[in-house]
C-alpha cells in the first residue's frame, strides 16, 4: 500500500478529531439543523469535503441527534432541552474518508458505557475473525443494556462504505482481520429497553429510554493497531 495513502488516511482521522472537538463547543447552544450548518462552515475552514452529503441521498454534513428521540441522524429543528446529544461525522480528505462519533452529557451516569465501548476496541486485535467483533459486542449485554444488532460497522478507506460489512450480533464470519485493513467500530447501545423501530432506516428508540452510540476508525498497520479518530480526552 502507498505510504502517502496511509499517511492520508491517518491524517484524515485526526482532521475529524479537531473537527469533532469543535462542534461540542456548541452542542448546548444551537437546534441540531443549526449545528449541521456550523459543521457545515468548518468542514469549508479546514479544507475538507462531508462524505455524508449526496451518500444515498442523505442531505446533511452531520448525522446528529438527542438520544432520548432518536438516534442515528435527523437533525431536530427547534432548540429543546436534551440530557445528552450524538455527534456523527465523517470527511472525505484526500480522497480519503474518517468516521466518528461521540455521545456529549449533561447526565454523567452513562459515562460508564463509553469505558466500555473503549475496552472493546482493546480486545480487537490483528488475525482475529472479524466475527469476534460481534461476540465482544454481545457480551456487553446485561439487564439494562442492548445492542441494536440491526446496524453493522463497515470497512473504510477510498470509500466511506466498502464491502466488509461487520455485524453486531454473533455471526460465523471467518474473514481474518489482517495488515491494512481499516474498519469502523460503531455499536449502538440502548439503555434501559431494547424497543424502537426503524423509519427510512433510522432506528427510533422509545420515549424516555436512551440510545447511544460511539464510533472510531481502525487502521491495521504491521502488528500494530491505529485508532486515527482517537481523541485525547479519552487517553486519560
Amino acid at each position: 500500500m502507498n505510504n502517502l495513502h496511509i499517511k492520508n488516511f491517518i491524517k484524515c482521522g485526526n482532521k475529524n478529531n479537531i473537527l469533532i472537538i469543535i462542534i461540542s463547543n456548541y452542542y448546548f447552544c444551537y437546534s441540531l439543523a443549526e449545528l449541521d450548518y456550523i459543521v457545515f462552515y468548518y468542514i469549508k475552514i479546514l479544507n475538507l469535503k462531508s462524505s455524508t452529503i449526496n451518500f444515498k441521498n442523505y442531505k446533511f454534513c452531520s448525522c446528529l441527534s438527542i438520544s432520548n428521540i432518536v438516534c442515528h441522524g435527523i437533525p431536530v429543528f427547534e432548540k429543546i432541552n436534551f440530557l445528552n446529544i450524538k455527534i456523527d461525522i465523517a470527511i472525505n480528505y484526500q480522497n480519503k474518508h474518517s468516521d466518528s462519533c461521540i455521545n456529549l452529557f449533561k447526565n454523567k451516569k452513562f459515562n460508564f458505557l463509553k469505558k466500555i465501548f473503549l475496552n472493546l476496541i482493546k480486545n480487537i486485535k490483528r488475525n482475529n475473525f472479524f466475527s469476534k467483533i460481534g461476540y465482544l459486542i454481545n457480551k456487553i449485554k446485561n439487564s439494562k443494556i442492548y445492542i441494536t444488532e440491526e446496524y453493522c460497522s463497515h470497512g473504510i478507506f477510498d470509500k466511506l462504505h466498502n464491502k466488509n460489512i461487520i455485524f453486531h450480533n454473533v455471526n460465523n464470519n471467518k474473514k481474518k482481520i489482517k495488515n491494512f485493513d481499516s474498519f469502523t467500530i460503531e455499536p449502538m447501545f440502548n439503555y434501559g429497553n431494547c424497543s424502537g423501530f426503524f423509519f427510512l432506516n433510522i432506528f427510533v428508540s422509545k420515549k424516555n429510554f436512551y440510545t447511544f452510540q460511539w464510533e472510531h476508525t481502525l487502521f491495521i498497520l504491521n502488528k500494530k493497531k491505529i485508532i486515527t479518530t482517537i481523541r485525547k480526552i479519552e487517553l486519560c
